[in-house]
């Protein structure tokens, strides 16, 4: 039998809630990891359950299905982002507010080169591999073109950008342009090139949008 001590040192033993919020992280994780090196088309359910430590069918018996399972992927990073994103802002608006809001995308790559890999694995393969995740990976980067649209059109009641800059086409340029540079790290995993490339995005917006005291807003605008 135990003695009081022993007893009183023992950790409290955590709630099937939080056992089961664990296990799923930690096979959210692994599948994570798995996908930025083989894929969705080369990781199995049964792959994530033992890389997690756990067996081949518990990710069935949470998830249901490889579907289930990326959906589940993908909501745990938008939240991640989302959390990550609003403290960078931290009441941010306007024209900062979409150059912290860049910054933040592309240094995703720094932060988590694998989290990287597996997202545009994901986004490379729903297009024909998996068709299912179309719909939702579409509206998972629409909210990051709506992110971007709202900043501008901000800066643009703000005065900061030109009245006539089309604040929509702008957000769609932004967001090609920042997957463009985020498959190409991918590619040569180039850190200092992408870095170079973000600083060059970065003095593009300011130089193509922001309105400088003595300089007329331009017609195209």
């Amino acid at each position: 039998m135990a003695s009081v001590h022993e007893a009183a040192a023992a950790p409290p033993r955590r709630s099937q809630a939080a056992r089961r919020g664990e296990s799923d992280r930690r096979m959210l994780r692994a599948a994570e990891r798995l996908i930025a090196r083989h894929g969705m088309a080369g990781t199995s359910l049964a792959d994530v359950g033992i890389a997690a430590g756990y067996s081949r069918g518990l990710p069935v018996q949470r998830f249901g299905s490889k579907i289930g399972l990326i959906k589940a992927l993908l909501e745990a990073m938008d939240s991640w982002f989302k959390a990550h994103l609003a403290r960078k802002l931290d009441g941010a608006s306007g024209l900062r507010a979409l150059q912290i809001r860049i910054e933040a995308h592309l240094g995703s790559a720094d932060r988590s080169a694998a989290a990287t890999a597996a997202l545009y694995a994901i986004y490379v393969e729903s297009l024909c591999v998996t068709p299912e995740l179309r719909q939702d990976v579409a509206r998972f980067t629409q909210q990051w073109r709506d992110g971007l649209a709202a900043d501008l059109l901000e800066a643009r009641r703000r005065g900061e950008i030109g009245r006539r800059v089309d604040c929509q086409a702008e957000a769609a340029f932004l967001l090609a342009a920042m997957r463009g540079l985020m498959i190409q790290y991918l590619m040569d995993r180039s850190t200092r090139d992408l870095a170079r490339s973000r600083a060059i995005l970065l003095a593009q917006v300011r130089d193509r949008l922001a309105i400088r005291p003595g300089r007329a807003e331009e017609t195209s605008r």
